[in-house]
């Protein structure tokens, strides 16, 4: 889909000329919500009010008496966090500034400065997790670039069509930039849930784009960057660094450099198989079990970890190497999450300044992360070496001129406050001291003024339109001596207003105050800004490896607390699990005791079937091996006694039923095409996760379903994945005697005299039945229904395959009688009854009725 749009707005019949300022911007960014300022407001008109009015959930107002032009604002100081919301809506924002003072005459210059998109938007604060893709689409070839608007790197590569929407999955922009026309739109309706903007085509071209780059970095080519002439990745990062520029009319100097994503660089996991183990979304997803971060930027970190798990064996053992650092050392771990609550994102406040839409707190923002800095580089000694934290001496200078010029405490705006710290500029200090003392002169003034007119309620103010002025009641000005130097200025209905010489001596100075002060305080900032701006690199990388601490540290202390063991990945086709446990479930837990299992496979037992009633733990026993290996690829600890996992290049699940009817697909037609994919694209290093494969159509399609695509993943495909497959079908279990490598498993069931316990617990072989009746008979289904279910069950059990063709099998049987459904509802009739709540004559007529009832049902 494409991103909600700005409604069109009908120009009315008589134009002022503010409107005609309004519309005139609103015409150049029609699909934008206009954010328009009009002094200490951002304001919105006609329909533009409507919508900000309903999304917001805001006032809606009028500024004029007949009500024809709807109004709804939002205070300039707070724009963020407004704009943030609609932003989370999908809407795009144009914010059109005041260029000129309000000087009450004249008609205020006004421009649009910035375009805040879902892709591009850096707020101050982390609330928004803003991203944007662009995607270049050729026939068997698909080019996914990648920005987060305030990191420091553009990720591109090239896929096929299907790895692409993975790839895309993974990095889950917010925005997607797509060429106008070539048939794009078309290609991508198939996957609807996005938001796409178009652009140009030239924007996308590699050689208007090799130009731009080139210019942006200052070099030559891009071929140190991996990229020769006229590949298509240039394209894909031209279009999403002008797309950046565009929006926030200033050049992207923060971004500098480009960084492929290569196919063999990490672990596939398709969106199916996102969705299938819960890797996101609520308390219950593996993000959040995993999460113990101190930071957003860091939880953002591991939502990327996560998605993207490694596949070098030297980059996983070297997070595994400063979790275990971390793990071994708890004082450390600790004090490490306590000073990261003290930081700031770094990348996002130089992002900020770079385009030129920061205030002073993003500037706070890396003095408080840089005053930090030492005491975390003391509190890791030689540990997390792999992190990259800079030496704190390198952004010394830095850091103390901001200490120096920063107050602790800092406003959104420069116009809201001061910012610069007592003593840092002797002039400032001077004008200070001339506005501090301006309060007690306008006191004294107005004392001395009342005393020699006799006026005891004469009042001393200020406007912006008409500067400091003299109040003094109508009634009053009427029947005393006004001096001959007042001035007046401003009749009121109740008051006259005046100016005196005086008066006006001191409103200039103290005006030449505050502007000299706000001048003095817009170079500090200005020049403080530049000081940032030439550290750029070190501060980008003092936030990235603040990130990796963040997420490496989460990871030793979910470890540390709950008995993770340390994974071991190696390059041969081998998995080894003993005692593993599902970590989402272990969690829900809380506290009771999870079972653990174990799984061993290698390329003599490649192909698990794994058989046992429903609710016995099958589901969770595979996706138990599939998170784990999730996890021990992003460099985390894994909940087992230990774990030996092969380096795995894609992981397929196919679990669960769910129809797609908006795409005209019913659940068997979803089940056969995620299938499809993975037998389509499984390759040697595959892990395969299958639950019940053939269960939406009728039995005998769906075991020959079954059944072959077990033959063709284990002896046909060509390559030899490991593959877990649980399945009702037990015809299936005989594939062990056939196929070597091929073993079975099942889930342990004890009956007891009060019906079936499920111990959750795996052994080997095959289970002897699936207790399916028993599953209904604790979720409540009738008596009668269950007694039915077991004379079909044994009837089945007992025919012979020559029977198969009888049409009467399935006739209902003669011993089910109207006993059965009239007992059924008696007992539930008697079940349902409240003596507590009847009279005793209620509770002795229902007793007649009842034995009368219960007589007819033993006659009959």
């Amino acid at each position: 889909m494409t991103e909600p749009k700005a409604p069109f707005q009908q120009r009315p019949a008589r134009m002022t000329p503010m409107l005609e300022q309004y519309f005139y911007w609103k015409n150049k960014y029609p699909d934008c919500v206009l954010f328009f300022r009009m002094g200490d407001f951002f304001e919105c008109f006609f329909d533009d009010a409507k919508l900000v009015s309903r999304e917001l959930d805001i006032a809606l107002t009028a500024r004029d008496a007949n009500k024809n032009m709807p109004m709804a604002g939002v205070p300039h100081h707070a724009v963020d966090q407004y704009a943030a919301r609609l932003i989370e809506k999908g809407y795009k924002i144009a914010v059109c500034e005041q260029m000129t003072p309000p000087d009450g005459r004249t008609l205020v210059d006004r421009e649009v400065v910035k375009i805040l998109t879902p892709g591009t938007f850096i707020p101050e604060e982390g609330t928004v997790d803003s991203s944007l893709a662009s995607l270049l689409l050729e026939q068997d070839q698909w080019t996914v670039g990648f920005l987060t608007p305030s990191a420091s790197t553009v990720q591109v590569g090239t896929f096929s069509p299907q790895e692409a929407w993975s790839v895309l999955l993974s990095f889950a922009p917010r925005e997607i930039l797509i060429p106008r026309g070539r048939g794009s739109r078309e290609k991508i309706e198939a996957h609807p849930g996005w938001s796409y903007s178009e652009m140009s085509a030239e924007d996308f071209d590699p050689e208007i784009g090799l130009a731009r780059l080139c210019r942006l970095w200052n070099v030559n080519s891009l071929e140190g960057f991996g990229l020769r002439r006229g590949d298509p990745r240039i394209g894909a990062v031209s279009a999403l660094v002008s797309y950046a520029e565009e929006t926030s009319f200033s050049k992207a100097a923060h971004i500098r450099s480009i960084s492929q994503i290569l196919p063999e660089g990490f672990m596939h996991l398709d969106w199916h198989t996102q969705n299938n183990l819960d890797l996101w979304g609520g308390e219950a997803s593996l993000f959040e079990c995993m999460n113990e971060c101190a930071t957003p930027f860091g939880k953002k970190l591991l939502r990327d970890w996560i998605a993207r798990p490694l596949c070098s064996i030297e980059k996983i053992n070297e997070r595994l190497d400063s979790v275990q650092e971390l793990y071994g050392h708890e004082d450390a771990s600790r004090s490490l999450a306590d000073l990261l609550e003290k930081c700031r994102d770094v990348e996002r406040a130089i992002a900020r300044l770079h385009m030129k839409s920061a205030n002073p707190r993003d500037l706070g923002a890396i003095r408080d992360t840089l005053d930090v800095h030492p005491e975390i580089d003391a509190a890791l000694g030689e540990m997390c070496r792999s992190a990259a934290l800079p030496d704190p001496g390198e952004l010394a200078e830095l850091r103390a001129r901001l200490d120096r010029f920063l107050l602790p405490e800092l406003p959104r705006s420069l116009s809201l406050g001061a910012i610069a710290a007592p003593g840092c500029d002797e002039e400032l200090d001077q004008w200070r001291s001339l506005g501090d003392s301006g309060d007690a002169w306008l006191e004294d003034f107005a004392e001395r003024e009342k005393k020699r007119l006799g006026i005891a309620k004469l009042k001393v103010g200020y406007n912006k339109v008409y500067g400091f002025y003299i109040e003094i009641s109508r009634a009053k000005a009427e029947n005393t001596e006004i001096p001959p130097e007042y001035v007046r200025k401003q009749t009121l209905v109740n008051a006259e207003r005046y100016i005196s010489p005086e008066l006006k001596e001191y409103e200039e100075r103290r005006l030449q105050a505050d502007s000299k002060i706000a001048e003095i305080e817009q170079r500090i900032f200005d020049e403080l800004t530049a000081a940032c701006l030439e550290r750029t690199d070190a501060i980008q990388r003092l936030g990235h490896a603040l990130s990796e601490l963040d997420v490496l540290n989460s990871f030793a202390r979910t470890a540390r607390e709950r008995g993770y063991c340390r994974p071991e990945v190696v390059e041969e086709r081998v998995l080894e699990i003993r005692e593993g446990r599902h970590p989402m479930v272990e969690r829900a837990l809380r506290g009771q005791p999870c079972i653990p299992n174990d799984l061993k496979m290698d390329l003599t037992r490649r192909t698990a079937i794994v058989t046992g009633p429903n609710m016995a733990g099958k589901s969770t026993y595979l996706r138990m091996a599939a998170i784990l290996q999730i996890m021990a690829q992003a460099g985390s600890y894994v909940p087992a006694a230990s774990a030996r996992l092969p380096l795995t290049d894609r992981l397929f699940t196919r679990i669960g039923a769910r129809d797609e009817l908006a795409r005209g697909n019913s659940t068997f037609m979803v089940e056969m095409m995620e299938t499809a994919n993975i037998l389509h694209n499984v390759t040697a290093r595959s892990e395969v996760i299958l639950d019940e494969i053939g269960r939406g159509t009728s039995t005998y399609d769906g075991m020959s379903i079954a059944w072959s695509v077990v033959e063709y993943l284990h002896n046909l495909c060509g390559v030899q994945p490991f593959v877990l497959f649980a399945t009702h079908y037990h015809e299936l279990t005989d594939l062990e005697k056939t196929m070597p490598g091929l073993f079975n498993l099942s889930m342990d069931v004890e009956e007891t005299d009060e019906g079936v316990r499920f111990l959750h617990k795996i052994q080997p072989g095959p289970a002897d039945r699936s207790y399916g009746i028993e599953v209904a008979r604790i979720a409540g289904l009738p008596r009668v229904v269950l007694k039915r279910a077991h004379e079909i069950l044994e009837r089945l059990e007992a025919e012979q395959s020559e029977s198969h063709g009888d049409p009467n099998r399935f006739a209902p049987s003669a011993q089910v009688n109207m006993f059965d459904l009239s007992g059924d509802a008696f007992i539930e009739e008697v079940a349902s009854l409240e003596p507590d709540r009847m009279t005793p004559r209620d509770a002795l007529d229902q007793l007649y009725r009842l034995v009368s009832q219960a007589k007819k049902l033993r006659c009959e």
